[in-house]
């Protein structure tokens, strides 16, 4: 007979082996297709800062808070082999810049609650945590000196505007209106921010020993930059734009700010931006990024190194035919890490001083959540990195690149989201364009349960930039609509970045062109394929995109429906009206608008409304001061007046990013996905039938 004890031991031991037969044969459960309030499982990890012994990691991460309907972001702190991740910010509204003290032991980071911003340095041995000074205002910039005595920062200092007569003071307890402002900047609105207040960024110490705050720097100057310290602590580096130049506020030079006579000092002054000054770990030298000026829109980043008294200029990227994003020092004081695009990748390498570059990943991804464009983030110390790595399936995570070139990613934020949904992937594709046989790479991403014997509506996608590109990255936008039965099309035409220099500057003053053709081939090409069902074909693009596909529908009548979001529309308009007005009106064109109105309008989709019969929805933000919303309504009255059919939909409180927050991303996936469903027919249910 079975003791009590044995007996209980071999019932567990069978209910167990029947558990183990039943799971076994349980199919899996099916993952089902992403829907919209899956948008709010995601989660990404960005502006990655590495220590400087390269052991521990600092970065952003980023979560769609549904109640707010906000991306919220806390600062986390994680060893570099992966371990002992930590969540360092906690309760704040949000979080800003961060910087390692010099030995590693604390992190200062910038925290904003409600309308008050601070500046806090935790141990991350203990939970001790001080703030440094106090009634700051939106700090940034954060750096430690080299001896560990300071933290150097920039803030905004308010000063009083000028004004234009006087009128007398209202009486006790009366409302008037506000006054009124008299600008004489040559920028005073900026998408994502609108009316900027007169204010300046100046150059700030708080000393680490106690003491009060200590402002550098004074006057109309703008010192919004990223500081670098000289190796002996006593003079600053900074990206401003020295020579002022009305017409060219990006020709920014690195200059010296010396701590005791706290004068400026430039160190370089070619015709052109240089920006990210940064001294080599043995402190003998300085790199930089930046470019000659010349008429175009988009320049080539090259990467220069001179020593600390600016002589022995080198310039190191001249035979590489791409522009640096990004860099850092390889400890070696030989080699540099380089960020740049190619090929709808975002690639991290490690270039050498005869020019070489030897690829450490191709694997950079970036935050913008919404479309596939090219993009990501590192920072390099003691021979190791850290990244922001992801795919089309996977939203960005925290990665490592240690100092034998391996990656890995050591971060899962988003494993929720894996465990519950079904992805669509991307195949990529090769097209010959019909102007001039150049190649053209486009993606193509199909529904989840995509049956090759069914035909399916396609949509076009264009990214905006229009120097830019899109690449195999996470778009839930594009996600959304796979999901909802399309195959969506999307690719690099002409002028986008990442194709080498003469790619890129094809559409120099010609813009939109022949990058149209380009967009059609990608089209015909995938028609081709057999499964995309050739009477059901819609475009729609931003920005750039936009502008392209209101080009489109007045060059053909093809597409069954079309959606132009945030474009422009008449090129004269938004010169002058555009927060890149300068820009526009000095690099886009070789005239200005009243000296060649010509160039202007016929670079207008606005000069072909006539042609169009293509039902057009326009979508802007009411807040977008890149192409402001009356580009979109120029052509939703033209379109009216013309009896096509079109709508004009406004997204309130939205910037040119119309899609910041979740809630916003939905509807303007839902309003494009209405729109082409009022225009579309059934699908067929196979090939021939």
């Amino acid at each position: 007979m079975y003791s009590p004890q044995i007996l209980k031991t071999t019932i567990v031991q069978i209910l167990l082996a029947g558990l183990c037969v039943l799971l076994l044969s349980t199919p899996a459960l099916a993952k089902e297709p992403i829907s919209a309030m899956d948008v709010f499982k995601i989660a990404y990890a960005s502006n990655p800062v590495i220590s400087a012994d390269g052991k521990t990691i600092a970065f952003h991460r980023y979560h769609m808070d549904i109640m707010t309907d906000q991306r919220k972001n806390d600062l986390w702190v994680i060893d570099a082999d992966g371990k002992n991740m930590r969540q360092i910010s906690k309760g704040f509204d949000a979080v800003g810049a961060a910087a390692f003290t010099q030995s590693g032991d604390a992190i200062a980071f910038v925290a904003f609650e409600g309308d008050t911003s601070h500046i806090y340095i935790q141990q991350l041995n203990s939970p001790v945590r001080s703030e440094l000074g106090e009634g700051l205002s939106d700090p940034t910039n954060l750096s430690f000196s080299p001896d560990g005595k300071w933290l150097a920062f920039t803030m905004s200092v308010a000063y009083k505007p000028e004004t234009m007569g006087t009128i007398p003071s209202p009486p006790e307890g009366a409302k008037w209106a506000e006054p009124i402002l008299v600008e004489t900047r040559s920028q005073f609105r900026v998408d994502g921010a609108g009316y900027l207040p007169f204010s300046r960024h100046q150059v700030f110490l708080i000393p680490m020993d106690g003491g009060a705050v200590q402002q550098l720097t004074q006057g109309q100057q703008d010192h919004n930059s990223a500081i670098e310290w000289l190796p002996d602590s006593s003079a600053l580096l900074l990206s401003i734009n020295f020579k002022n130049n009305v017409n060219k506020p990006w020709d920014t030079d690195i200059v010296r700010l010396d701590l005791k006579t706290r004068q400026l000092t430039a160190f370089t002054t070619q015709s052109g931006p240089d920006s990210a000054p940064r001294i080599s770990p043995d402190g003998e030298r300085i790199a930089w990024v930046g470019h000659q000026d010349k008429p175009s829109v988009y320049h080539e980043y090259q990467l220069y190194t001179a020593k600390l008294d600016g002589s022995d200029v080198r310039q190191l990227t001249s035979g590489n035919d791409f522009s640096v994003i990004d860099f850092a020092w390889h400890p070696d004081n030989q080699r540099y890490y380089v960020q740049y695009e190619y090929r709808g990748k975002s690639v991290l390498a490690l270039l050498s001083a005869d020019g070489s570059v030897s690829v450490l990943t191709d694997k950079l991804s970036g935050w913008e959540l919404d479309q596939p464009y090219v993009q990501g983030q590192f920072s390099a110390s003691a021979g190791v990195a850290a990244i922001t790595v992801g795919d089309t399936t996977k939203p960005s995570e925290l990665g490592v690149v240690d100092r034998q070139g391996r990656v890995q990613t050591i971060t899962d934020f988003n494993r929720p989201l894996h465990d519950s949904v079904q992805l669509a992937t991307v195949e990529e594709h090769i097209v010959k364009s019909s102007v001039d046989q150049r190649e053209i790479q486009y993606w193509i991403m199909r529904p989840p349960n995509f049956d090759a014997n069914k035909s399916y509506p396609m949509m076009l996608q264009i990214h905006g930039g229009p120097w830019a590109s899109y690449g195999p990255q996470f778009a839930a936008n594009n996600q959304l609509y796979a999901a909802a039965g399309y195959v969506v099309v999307y690719g690099n035409p002409r002028g986008s970045t990442g194709y080498g220099t003469d790619f890129a500057h094809t559409i120099d003053f010609n813009f939109p062109s022949r990058d149209y053709d380009d967009l059609m081939d990608m089209v015909d090409d995938s028609v081709a394929m057999g499964f995309v069902d050739k009477e059901q074909l819609y475009v729609f693009g931003g920005s750039g995109g936009g502008t392209l596909t209101a080009w489109i529908v007045g060059k053909t009548d093809r597409f069954r429906a079309a959606v132009a979001v945030n474009p422009v529309i008449n090129w004269t308009g938004l010169a002058l009206t555009s927060d890149l007005d300068k820009l526009i009106t000095n690099y886009w064109f070789t005239d200005l608008p009243w000296e060649n109105p010509t160039d202007y309008w016929s670079h207008s989709p606005l000069s072909l409304v006539g042609n169009v019969t293509t039902p057009t929805m326009l979508i802007t933000g009411e807040e977008d001061w890149r192409t402001p919303i009356w580009e979109a309504e120029q052509y939703f009255n033209a379109l009216q007046i013309e009896g096509v059919d079109t709508v004009l939909v406004r997204v309130p409180g939205a910037s040119h990013q119309i899609e910041h927050r979740p809630s916003q991303l939905l509807a303007k996936v839902n309003a494009i996905l209405a729109w082409f469903e009022r225009y579309s027919k059934p699908i067929k249910s196979s090939k021939g039938q």
